[in-house]
């Protein structure tokens, strides 16, 4: 047997659906071989480990990628790097150059791995081909435990092979035993002296973050929250772990919270942050904290803890299992301080969420056009509703669907979000994958043109796989973010695009649906199109101007 071939059986003996890369990487050549197992061809590296993420995110599986030596393997970089900032379980396994020859100028020789360590939790190479299956076993093993994150493996071509080169290579198939995910519930003295805390607050809030969401941990998080009255909110990592149609529900923190979660937050006397290390989106820059709230924190990494804010309370371990004790012990003691305190409370948020709901409908209701990004956003959250996945961009006004009820992440949905990097394209090509992975879904990405044009390319590899998503481009033709804050400080920018390809035009050029849409009347029947058309496997375009609307972030002050 071929090592890549016995590469490709051991990733699908780890339940992973797909593979993603360039079809001229030998994991995507068996792939195509592999029961089970599909390798889905793309047109440029630095695609696949976005897209990947995205299949992760949506399916709880590491997701793997995989690229040729040199430029590929370079190519992967970026994806990697957000992978690595976002704790998305990544598998990378990718070829490098013979080490017989190595050190004397041999075609796309680079030091690959110097490349990935800064990027990976373990970078690696398999000098004994005796030992593949150990190496493929550790590289699951260290990406889904502990603090999840991507690894890197490669195999140098007289270890591995290249057979279309030549260079065969023969092994009996390896006996593989799978990689598991190990999960540690809390200290129980910590998780007590948490649950005293929580009963004993009278205005507590929980928080989930990312870890919450890779962790699994939305039932536990949803029991706890009712079982206590507690309002939530989340970061854009932890977005979608309960519907924000929820009662309990906020929207998100820190730079992208709404006017009823920035007020109820600042009044908070205690916060469980489950799963999220507080970063500075996440808390306008450790800010958000009030004065004299107590604080707990849980994480699966004891690193993470304290990291900005100390808690008062850190517990270390799976948030789903530590959520679980949480719950066990609330129940067990069955009483709580200011219940009734408590309860006056989320009559009164009751009523300020639906005047915000009312609030924010009305500043929609526009026929402005340019259309104002935020009437956009609303009109696509309430044209693809419930069972949809959002995939968000981080640019300055896509920014616009990280605000509910502007977006509303509803009931039996999913948001497949940026990390910290926030790569610019990760939710342009993140949305196939996201297809791919839940094709009963619907599936939006909201983009800036700046983005979108960066990974545009692959709107072929949409077509032919016919993943019915829809891009919908917010297009000030500029880079909306830097052009604000270089208008703001010195007067001018060197944002704008003084080109601007015909996004439409390319789509349909790509075996897509494309169309502009051209006044604010003819917004709602596009997205109606959108959908109509995704459901039969048709990936849509819709080119929308727009302006430059900041006032998102002002109000989340």
């Amino acid at each position: 047997m071929y090592p890549w071939e016995a590469i490709a059986r051991m990733v699908r003996a780890q339940g992973v659906e797909f593979t993603f890369g360039l079809g001229d990487s030998p994991l995507q050549l068996y792939a195509a071989r592999t029961t089970g197992l599909r390798g889905i061809n793309l047109r440029y590296e630095g695609s696949a480990p976005f897209m990947a993420m995205a299949y992760s995110r949506l399916s709880g599986m590491p997701g793997v990628c995989s690229a040729t030596a040199g430029p590929g393997v370079a190519n992967l970089v970026p994806g990697v790097l957000e992978a690595y900032s976002g704790c998305s379980p990544l598998v990378v396994i990718c070829p490098s150059v013979s080490q017989k020859t190595e050190g004397m100028g041999e075609f796309q020789e680079c030091d690959q791995l110097g490349m990935m360590r800064p990027v990976t939790k373990w970078a690696a190479r398999v000098h004994d081909i005796g030992r593949l299956a150990w190496y493929v076993r550790r590289a699951f093993h260290l990406a889904l435990n502990d603090q999840p994150g991507p690894v890197y493996l490669e195999l140098p071509t007289d270890v591995g092979g290249d057979i279309t080169h030549g260079y065969p290579v023969d092994i009996e198939e390896p006996l593989y035993t799978p990689a598991v995910r190990l999960r540690s519930s809390g200290d129980p003295a910590l998780v007590s002296q948490a649950v005293d805390m929580l009963l004993a607050a009278r205005r507590p809030v929980a928080i989930a973050g990312n870890g919450a969401m890779l962790s699994g941990a939305g039932e536990a998080f949803l029991a706890l929250v009712e079982a206590l009255g507690v309002p939530f909110a989340t970061t854009p990592g932890g977005r979608g772990i309960i519907s924000e149609k929820h009662p309990l529900a906020l929207g998100l923190v820190g730079l992208y919270r709404n006017t009823v979660a920035r007020d109820h937050l600042k009044s908070v006397d205690l916060v469980l942050a489950v799963g999220t290390r507080n970063e500075a989106f996440q808390t306008h820059r450790w800010k958000d904290l009030p004065a004299g709230a107590k604080l707990v924190q849980v994480d699966v990494s004891a690193a993470e803890l304290g990291r900005n804010w100390l808690p008062d309370v850190g517990i270390v371990g799976d948030a789903g299992l530590v959520l679980r004790q949480l719950l066990d012990a609330v129940r067990l003691r069955g009483t709580q301080t200011g219940r009734e305190d408590r309860a006056r409370r989320l009559t009164g948020l009751a009523g300020l969420k639906t005047q915000l709901l009312r609030d924010v409908a009305a500043e929609c209701d526009t026929d402005e056009f340019p259309i104002p990004a935020k009437r956009v956003v609303h009109e696509v959250s309430s044209v693809f509703g419930d069972s949809t996945v959002l995939v968000n961009e981080n640019g300055s006004q896509d920014s616009w669907a990280y605000f509910h009820p502007f977006y509303t992440v509803g009931d039996d949905s999913a948001c497949v979000t940026v990390a910290e990097q926030t790569c610019m394209g990760m939710g342009v090509v993140g949305a196939t994958a996201a297809k791919l992975t839940a094709p009963s879904s619907n599936v939006v990405c909201i983009t800036g043109d700046g983005a979108f044009q960066m990974y545009l390319k692959e709107l072929p590899t949409a077509a032919q796989y016919r993943t019915g998503c829809t891009w919908v481009v917010l297009n000030n033709s500029a880079l909306g973010w830097p052009m604000y804050y270089q208008n703001t400080s010195v007067g001018w920018n060197t944002t704008a695009f003084e080109v601007q390809p015909d996004f439409a035009g390319i789509a349909r050029a790509c075996g897509c649906h494309g169309r502009k849409v051209e006044n604010a009347g003819s917004l709602r029947p596009a997205l109606e199109e959108a959908l109509r058309l995704n459901r039969e496997g048709t990936p849509v375009v819709l080119d929308v101007p727009t302006g430059l609307d900041m006032s998102h972030f002002k109000r989340a002050e």
